[in-house]
C-alpha cells in the first residue's frame, strides 16, 4: 500500500482510468536509470548519441564490457564504473555519473580508470600495443572552469603530449541544465540539449529539451517507462532516503563542529583573557610599587633599577 500511495503521489489524476500525467521523472543522473537507458545492448542508439556528443566519434561497433551490472541490484556498490564500453579499434571508454565532486572522488575515478586499463592485460603482451582508454565523467554537482574539460598527459611548459593512450573528459552537467532553463531550446545545439537532459529533474524541462528530435524523444520515452518501473522507483526512493540521512548527518556534524569550535573559542578566549589580565595586573602592581617608593623619597634611578620602569615613566607617576 505504501508503494501504491507513493506512486499515486507522483501522478495527477485526470479522470476515470486515464491516469497519468507525471509531475516528476527519475533523472538520468540516477545511476540505475543511466545504466538502463545507456547500457541496453539491444538498443545502443542512446550510447551512440552520447559518444558522438562528447567525443565526436561514431563507432561502427560498440561492446558493453560490464553488461552484467545493468540489471543488477542498485545496492551492489562493488561495480567499478557505471559503464565500460569498447569500440572497434580497441579503445575502452569508461562512463561515470558523479552525483558530487570532490578530490577523493576524482582520485577514485583515476584509480578505477587505471584498474580497467590493466585488468585485461596478458603477461608478456607488448606495451606498444596498449589500447587507448578514455574516461568520461558526468559531474552533476560542483563547478568547473569550463563546461567540458579534457585532460591528457603533457609537459606543463611546452604542452607536448606524452602519450595519447589516456584521456579524461569531465563535464559540468549543471552548466548545461541551466543553459536549457535560461535559453531558448531551439537555439541550442544537440550536445547542449543532450547533456542538459542527463541532469534534468523536471519532467517539463525534459520534454521541452527532447521535443522535435526523434532520437531524444525515444530516450525520453525510455525515461518515462523506467520512471514507473517498480525496481527503479524503489531504488530511487531508497537513494533519496539515503541522501536525506547523509545530509542530516552532515548537518549534525557541522553543528557539532560549530559547538566544538565555540567551546574551543571560549577556552582560548578565557586563556587569552587570563593572560592579558595577569599582564595588566603585574604592570599595575609594578606601577603601584614604583609610586609608593617615589612617595617615600627613594632615588628615581634606584626605583627604575628595581622595577624596570624608565625614569620618564616614574616621573609621570
Amino acid at each position: 500500500k505504501k508503494k501504491e500511495i507513493e506512486k499515486f503521489c507522483r501522478m495527477i489524476y485526470i479522470g476515470g482510468d486515464n491516469i497519468i500525467e507525471e509531475k516528476k521523472i527519475i533523472p538520468l543522473k540516477f545511476d540505475l536509470m543511466f545504466k538502463k537507458v545507456f547500457g541496453n545492448a539491444e538498443d545502443k542508439m542512446p550510447l551512440r548519441k552520447l559518444l558522438d556528443c562528447v567525443l565526436k566519434i561514431e563507432p561502427k561497433e560498440i561492446t558493453i564490457l560490464n553488461q552484467e551490472i545493468i540489471g543488477s541490484s542498485y545496492y551492489n556498490k562493488g561495480t567499478i564504473v557505471d559503464l565500460i564500453v569498447e569500440i572497434e579499434d580497441g579503445t575502452k571508454i569508461g562512463i561515470e555519473v558523479n552525483t558530487n565532486v570532490n578530490k577523493s572522488l576524482i582520485n577514485r575515478n583515476l584509480f578505477y580508470m587505471f584498474k580497467i586499463m590493466v585488468q585485461n592485460r596478458k603477461k608478456g603482451s607488448m606495451y606498444n600495443k596498449l589500447e587507448k582508454h578514455i574516461q568520461i565523467n558526468f559531474d552533476c554537482e560542483g563547478y568547473h572552469e569550463e563546461p567540458i574539460m579534457r585532460y591528457k598527459l603533457m609537459d606543463e611548459k611546452t604542452k607536448n603530449i606524452l602519450t595519447d593512450k589516456i584521456e579524461i573528459v569531465r563535464i559540468d552537467v549543471p552548466y548545461f541544465v541551466k543553459k536549457c532553463y535560461n535559453e531558448d531550446i531551439k537555439n541550442l545545439d544537440y550536445k547542449d540539449r543532450f547533456i542538459g537532459l542527463i541532469g534534468a529533474e523536471d519532467i517539463e524541462l525534459a520534454r521541452t529539451i527532447t521535443a522535435g528530435d526523434e532520437s531524444m524523444e525515444a530516450i525520453m520515452k525510455k525515461m518515462e517507462d523506467f520512471s514507473v518501473n517498480e525496481e527503479i522507483l524503489g531504488a530511487y526512493d531508497a537513494e533519496e532516503h539515503r541522501q536525506f540521512l547523509e545530509e542530516a548527518r552532515r548537518e549534525q556534524w557541522r553543528e557539532e563542529a560549530f559547538e566544538e569550535g565555540k567551546e574551543e573559542g571560549l577556552k582560548e578566549g578565557l586563556k587569552e583573557g587570563l593572560k592579558e589580565g595577569l599582564k595588566e595586573g603585574l604592570e599595575q602592581g609594578v606601577s603601584n610599587t614604583a609610586k609608593n617608593m617615589k612617595i617615600e623619597g627613594i632615588d628615581i634611578e634606584l626605583i627604575s633599577k628595581v622595577t624596570g620602569l624608565s625614569v620618564e615613566q616614574i616621573k609621570e607617576l
